[in-house]
């Protein structure tokens, strides 16, 4: 038996007994054994770095210093006129000082009558109890002639027919009637076979295969011109 059979044939070792292995494919041989030194990761000084809190720094002095060039500067007319404050629009007023002062004037005024009757809080009739049962208002005032004509009720019209009720007498005429042969075919309910029966849904009636069509429905059956497009005869040699 040649080796590239015997190979497949053998069985296979016990890959159990790698138990801390860490990689995703079996090793060959068993990893040496990590110490406690080997296990403890390390960082690298830029990660180190970035775990370490930052500290703020706090001015102690508000005041910056200003240079030499800066204490000696001229400013520019444009600047100049940029520094001066916007001013107020046209009609604006500023607010008026709190408590308002009042004048000697007013303190020493006499209210008119009708000042102190417009002074008066208005007297509101109190809201009468609510009560399940509406209690009639008495009519204070006369109707007018309009009005009394408008509550009448609208006529109905002298051809206007009432329902008809649902018994109504039936005449010895109609008691005794006899229908004839045709009305007796006619009130008989159309029965019509199924598809698996016999009936055939194409079959033509004589009576339409013989009619005449109006001309109007000649001219319905007529496309239409717009959509009726010319067939163009071509001659390949």
């Amino acid at each position: 038996m040649g080796p590239e059979i015997q190979q497949p044939s053998d069985s296979t070792s016990d890959q159990l007994k790698y138990l801390d292995r860490q990689t995703v494919q079996w090793l060959e041989r068993k990893p040496s054994v990590k110490t406690e030194a080997t296990k403890q990761p390390k960082l690298a000084p830029t990660w180190a770095d970035l775990t370490r809190t930052r500290t703020s720094r706090i001015r102690l002095a508000p005041k910056t210093k200003l240079s030499k060039w800066a204490l000696h500067a001229f400013p520019s007319e444009r600047l100049c006129q940029l520094a001066q404050p916007r001013p107020h629009a046209t009609g604006w007023q500023p607010e008026l000082p709190l408590p308002t002062p009042v004048s000697k004037a007013s303190l020493t005024a006499v209210a008119s009558p009708r000042i102190c009757k417009l002074a008066q809080p208005r007297m509101r009739c109190p809201e009468p109890e609510t009560n399940n049962k509406s209690e009639p208002r008495p009519m204070t005032h006369l109707t007018s002639i309009h009005l009394s004509m408008l509550a009448i009720p609208r006529a109905e019209h002298p051809l206007y027919q009432r329902h008809r009720s649902a018994c109504w007498p039936v005449s010895i005429s109609a008691r005794n009637y006899i229908p004839s042969k045709r009305l007796l075919e006619l009130s008989c309910p159309k029965i019509r076979k199924d598809v698996y029966d016999g009936y055939d849904p194409f079959v033509v009636s004589h009576a339409a295969l013989c009619t005449n069509p109006s001309p109007r429905t000649l001219q319905l059956s007529v496309p239409l011109p717009r959509k009726c497009t010319p067939k163009v005869s071509r001659h390949y040699m």
